[in-house]
Formats: structure tokens, sequence, C-alpha cells
């Protein structure tokens, strides 16, 4: 498969369907009708109006939309990790929003993300995967295929998008890993935190030292599942929070902000058939902290 000027090229080895073949990026029906009756699919040239038996050699093509956002553009700098046609990498500032939370609608990652597209002549819409508190520093993964968008929420669900994290945490870790398993829901007190909750939702995440210093330590954190402020919440209930966690923990005037940080993205890459790897540094922040122990 390849994807060049916004056409999808599709070759068949193998007796199926075009539905079979819609099904391998979870299209869903109202999605794929709308695909044939806008006549963007052809098979060797021909429009396919529906699914039809397809044969060894058939060449489908996808002509995907190019849709543009109206978003404001903010142009500031920005830190590309990865890019190919289908996806954007790029490390995310601490103090940065992903997306507009209703009252900053023009400084957000989004906003610089629709600026690099228009200076580069690209027309996508400008949607990340997922996302990280505004504190969190570290990679965000956008798609600027819609296309695509079913298959990667189906691998976000199923966690073969992974993602892992660093993290300062106050004190002495007692052991060199935990792997803690402790439901998640929301505080009743505090609309915006959650709490250890055993009739909250299943959350699991793999706590590693990388570093132990005098009263605190560099943490690598796995997660398993992808609970809001999931990090957060585990490493406060395991009694070493965040440095500077202003929920979890308390304020250190070590660090401004909290000290976490999403170092490693990995993804299987639908076109490539290869899982992609991504990592970038700590933050200077971050840096200066451990360097200064």
């Amino acid at each position: 498969m390849k994807l060049q000027n916004h056409i999808l090229t599709i070759p068949i080895k193998e007796e199926t369907t075009m539905d079979a073949v819609l099904d391998t990026f979870h299209i869903a029906r109202k999605q794929r009708y709308f695909l044939y009756q806008k006549r963007v699919i052809q098979v060797n040239g021909t429009p396919l109006y529906q699914s039809k038996m397809l044969k060894p050699d058939d060449i489908v093509t996808i002509t995907l939309s190019q849709e543009s956002d109206t978003i404001h553009a903010w142009n500031t700098s920005l830190s590309i990790v990865y890019e190919d046609d289908i996806f954007l990498i790029v490390d995310k500032p601490s103090g940065m929003l992903v997306h507009s939370d209703g009252n900053n609608q023009n400084h957000t990652l989004c906003n610089a993300v629709k600026a690099y597209y228009d200076k580069t002549n690209q027309q996508h819409l400008v949607r990340p995967i997922h996302r990280l508190d505004v504190e969190t520093s570290g990679l965000v993964l956008f798609c600027k295929e819609p296309f695509f968008q079913p298959l990667l929420d189906m691998q976000l669900s199923q966690k073969q998008i992974k993602r892992d994290y660093q993290a300062i945490v106050q004190g002495v870790m007692e052991k060199q890993s935990w792997m803690i398993q402790a439901g998640i829901a929301r505080d009743r007190h505090n609309a915006k935190k959650m709490r250890i909750d055993k009739h909250g939702k299943a959350a699991k995440t793999k706590v590693s030292v990388c570093q132990q210093y005098k009263d605190y330590a560099l943490v690598k954190c796995q997660l398993f599942t992808g609970r809001t402020h999931q990090i957060r919440v585990h490493l406060a209930s395991i009694h070493h929070p965040i440095l500077s966690d202003p929920l979890y923990g308390k304020k250190d005037k070590r660090i401004k902000r909290c000290a976490l940080h999403a170092y490693q993205l990995s993804f299987p890459h639908p076109l490539l058939q290869e899982i992609i790897t991504c990592t970038c540094e700590l933050p200077k922040d971050m840096k200066n902290l451990l360097t200064n122990k």
C-alpha cells in the first residue's frame, strides 16, 4: 500500500471483497456508504459503487478527502519528531494546551500545527490522536487523514499505540519496580481530580526506577490503560507523587511544574506494516533538576 497526493493505493493479493478491505481500516457502515456514493473508490481505474469481489492483481485506489481546519494558525516554534503522509509527531512543551479548553482558542498545540500545515502547503485537518495535560511535556501524535482515524481509535483502545513516560517523584523508592493495578474514578469532592476507587475504571501502570537521588527519583512509567491522570494518581497512591504536582502532591521550589514527560511513543504503521517508535529527550527543567541534584 502507498499514499501519495491524498490517493491511497492498495494492491490486491488474494480474492476478497471491497467491504473486507474497508474492514481492515475499521471503516463504519455509514462512512463506507459515503465513500461508495462519492465514487472515490476505483478498481483498476473504474469507479466502484458498492462492494464487489476483488481478484489478485486488482489495484484499488481511494481518493481521500482534502479538508482543512478553520482554526486560527499560531506561528510559534514547533519541535517535529516524526512526519510522513499520514502522521505528525510533535514534542509538546510544558505549559501548552494540546487543544482549546474553551477559553484559550488561539495558542494551543493544535494552532501551532495548523500554522505548520499552512506554511508547508499541507491541506489537512488538525487531529491529535490523544492528549497530554497542560503541564506535561512530550510526544503527541496527530493524524493527517481522517480515513485512518477509526483504525487509530481501535489501536488506541486496544493499547497498540504505546506511550511511555518519565517522571521525577518524591522520596526514596523502596523497590526498583512496581506494577500498580488500581481502579480510578472521579473525586466526588473535586471535579478536577481523580482518585483510587475499587469500583472505578480498571487501570494498570508499570513503574521502574531509573535513578535514585537523595530525596527524589527519576522513574519510567508504562501505561497499560489510559485513564485520566492515571500516572499521577497511581504514583501518589504508592506515596511517591510527582514533584510539583498541584493536585496529587505539593509544589516543590526546584521545579515550577508537574515533572512528567511523555518520552516515547510507538504504534503499528498501517502502510509500512512495521512498528514506528519515537523518543524525545527530557526537557531542560527536568534535566537541570537531575544535573543539579
